[in-house]
């Protein structure tokens, strides 16, 4: 076929003379006019070589839609299940029991939730639409009953996958918490074992937190460490009733204060810091909130502790800027 010339193949809904289609569009350039173009088009100049093609007597009915909406179903069906066996497999011990299956199938729809989730409405939505295209012309399309079941098992599967979703929410929620409380409590242990590593080397708890960079520290932990307890809240005591003979029937306690250490690195006078208190800002990063977290003497509470829990114990001053710069 030459340039320029429309051939009477292309033109659509055609039945005048000439080749003029009854929309008055050209099959060429997709122009529109008021007359025909029987004369040639005006926007690309392209003119009728013949008459139209006679409709075929028969039309074959199209299965394409039907089948892409079954696929999709399926596709939807096999994943959850595919990934439900693989979940399954990896359980301890291997059951078909409800119970077991219930539990694969959540582990399965929450490692499709970025997947197989969006891609389910996504399909589901796809799915209506070509059925109701099916709807608008039924006699150009086959097998609406395989498209009602795919539609069905589209969406059966992308509403199962939110509701698995939805049932582990609040069980994966208190795991995280207690992974949080676990990191947390990590943390408090891991101060806790600088601080007894430190008492075993100088005989007593450190007046401050940074003197805990005496010790030696190949690894780099302790810097580490004190760069993450650092905005904490360290309260070292000591318990004169331990440290001196008890003179006459007097057993009074008076408040005493950190004393700078000797060469040898012992306490002078014999004060020896033999408690100690921590407390560390929480998830919002502030002391003094109530998610804040407290540790005293290896244990770690609840609730800020108080001198009161120790008895006998007094609470030691911060040590002077001389003994931090001794230290």
């Amino acid at each position: 076929m030459k340039p320029g010339l429309i051939s009477s193949r292309f033109t659509v809904h055609g039945s005048r003379a000439n080749g003029v289609s009854a929309l008055n569009i050209c099959p060429c350039c997709g122009a529109s006019g008021e007359g025909g173009f029987g004369e040639g088009c005006a926007a690309c100049g392209a003119r009728a070589v013949g008459p139209p093609l006679a409709r075929p007597e028969r039309v074959l009915p199209g299965y394409g839609h039907a089948l892409a909406i079954s696929a999709a179903g399926l596709l939807m069906a096999l994943a959850l299940a595919g990934s439900t066996a693989g979940a399954l497999l990896q359980f301890d011990e291997f059951a078909l029991d409800a119970k077991t299956l219930l539990r694969a199938a959540e582990t399965a729809a929450w490692r499709l939730k970025w997947t197989a989730l969006p891609a389910g409405f996504l399909l589901s939505a796809a799915c209506l639409w070509l059925q109701a295209r099916m709807r608008r012309d039924p006699g150009r399309f086959v097998g609406h009953a395989q498209a009602r079941a795919g539609v069905a098992l589209t969406f059966a599967v992308s509403l199962l996958l939110p509701s698995l979703i939805g049932v582990t929410v609040p069980e994966r929620l208190r795991r995280r918490e207690l992974a949080r409380r676990s990191a947390e409590n990590a943390l408090l242990y891991e101060t806790d074992l600088a601080l007894a590593r430190y008492r075993k080397r100088f005989g007593t708890y450190p007046a401050a937190l940074t003197d805990l960079r005496r010790l030696e520290d190949p690894d780099g932990s302790i810097a580490r460490l004190l760069g993450r307890v650092a905005p904490g809240e360290y309260k070292p005591e000591t318990d004169l009733a331990s440290l001196t003979p008890a003179r006459g029937k007097s057993r009074g306690k008076r408040r005493v204060s950190a004393v700078r250490a000797s060469a040898v690195d012992a306490p002078d006078a014999g004060l020896v810091l033999t408690n100690y208190a921590l407390a560390l800002p929480g998830r919002d990063l502030v002391l003094g909130t109530p998610d804040d977290l407290y540790i005293r003497d290896g244990r770690i509470l609840d609730v800020a502790p108080t001198t009161a829990a120790s008895a006998g114990a007094v609470i030691a001053a911060s040590p002077t800027p001389a003994l931090r710069r001794a230290n």
